[in-house]
């Protein structure tokens, strides 16, 4: 038994130490723990497009403000072409501003105006005055006309320079040429080429010449002078007595007072402006336009508010509407006369014809109106004295 339990013993410590020789297990290593997966880098956002900016609406252009005002206005003007022209052509433009507003007319020649403008100095019947520089400028001297407001007249920044003489008073809408008209079939091949044409004996009883009190008696005082060796302002005697000499057909202040004995044959070298020249030819007159070999001398049709009108601001409106481009192209175009406004294009037929405009511009010469219109009444007085008898007056 003891034996038994030797043997017994034996083989548990034989089994302990076999146990304890083997090779202690190697553990497996844990797996890892997952990564947390790597967040994708997100893809670059695509540009956001830029919303197409908004189109401004285009500012609504802003018609003319249209007046309420009821009444009439006076234009102080010249009868015939010019009155007509402005009925035409000014009144519908006008009237889009002042459509109860009633253009009313007092026409006539410019001395008998302006002498109805002095002599209603204190209540003057008129609000707007067209006139010749050389009145403009005496109606300046006489406190007749007022300076303007040139907000009101934007268009005034458009014209040439000689259409703004007096610019503190208004403005020119146009410009005529003193020239010579001439009967081509009476004179052949001699034409006329100068204003000492005027002194051929062949054509003394002939002729038409400007009335004493004609707007551009001074010019041609100054072209008499100058034909016979004088100048003009120092030494005027020699055109007065040249002037003498002269035998005129008709002394006229407009060309309604000649035409009638030109297409009669009674008349056949006149001076004259050029529109109303072209304007006979235009009717069937045998009549051609000449620019003088000394040149022409510019007139201009001039606006000015009248002093004491209690309408300003829509005088100052009319004057704008004629200094407008639409209306500028018909002073061309309907009236003959050259446009004040220098951006004004023609074609080059009726460029030709318009003696104040391209290159006959400069032949064109321009007297002291402002000069002529303080000394007009010494030299009133000296043709008077020295022509008028002469020519039979």
């Amino acid at each position: 038994m003891r034996k038994m339990r030797y043997g017994l013993g034996l083989l548990m410590v034989l089994a302990l130490i076999l146990v304890a020789c083997q090779p202690a297990a190697t553990p497996e290593p844990a797996a890892p723990e997952p990564a947390a997966p790597e967040e994708a880098a997100p893809e670059p956002a695509a540009p956001e497009e830029e919303a197409a900016p908004e189109e401004e609406a285009a500012p609504e252009e802003e018609g003319p403000v249209v007046s309420d005002y009821s009444g009439d206005l006076v234009i102080s003007t010249w009868g015939g072409t010019t009155e007509e022209w402005i009925r035409a052509h000014v009144e519908p433009e006008f009237a889009k501003l002042y459509p109860n507003v009633t253009l009313v007319y007092d026409v006539g020649g410019m001395s008998d105006r302006y002498n109805k403008l002095l002599a209603q100095k204190d209540s003057p019947e008129f609000d707007l005055f067209l006139s010749t520089n050389e009145s403009l400028f005496s109606a300046i001297a006489e406190g007749l006309v007022v300076p303007v407001n040139r907000d009101n007249i934007p268009n005034m920044d458009f014209l040439h320079d000689w259409a703004l003489p007096a610019p503190d008073y208004g403005a020119a809408y146009s410009g005529i040429v003193f020239g010579l008209g001439y009967n081509p079939d009476f004179f052949g091949d001699d034409p006329p080429t100068g204003w000492n044409d005027l002194w051929r004996p062949e054509v003394q009883g002939l002729t038409n010449v400007p009335a004493i009190g004609h707007s551009m008696m001074p010019q041609f005082i100054a072209t008499a002078a100058e034909l016979n060796g004088g100048s003009f302002p120092d030494d005027l005697e020699p055109g007065f007595e040249y002037l003498a000499e002269l035998r005129p057909g008709a002394q006229t202040f407009f060309y309604t007072g000649w035409n009638a004995q030109f297409d009669a044959g009674d008349v056949v070298l006149a001076a004259d402006f050029d529109y109303y020249i072209n304007g006979m030819a235009d009717v069937g007159s045998n009549i051609v336009w000449l620019m003088p070999e000394e040149g022409g001398w510019l007139s201009t049709q001039h606006l000015s508010v009248v002093a004491g009108t209690e309408n300003q601001e829509m005088v100052e409106a009319l004057i704008n509407v004629m200094l407008s481009p639409e209306v500028q192209q018909s002073v061309a175009e309907d009236l003959l006369n050259a446009p004040a406004r220098a951006d004004v294009v023609v074609s080059a037929e009726l460029g030709e014809r318009l003696a104040l405009y391209g290159d006959s511009l400069a032949q064109v010469r321009w007297l002291d109106d402002e000069y002529s219109a303080a000394m007009r009444p010494v030299w009133t007085e000296m043709m008077n004295e020295l022509v008028a008898p002469a020519w039979g007056q």
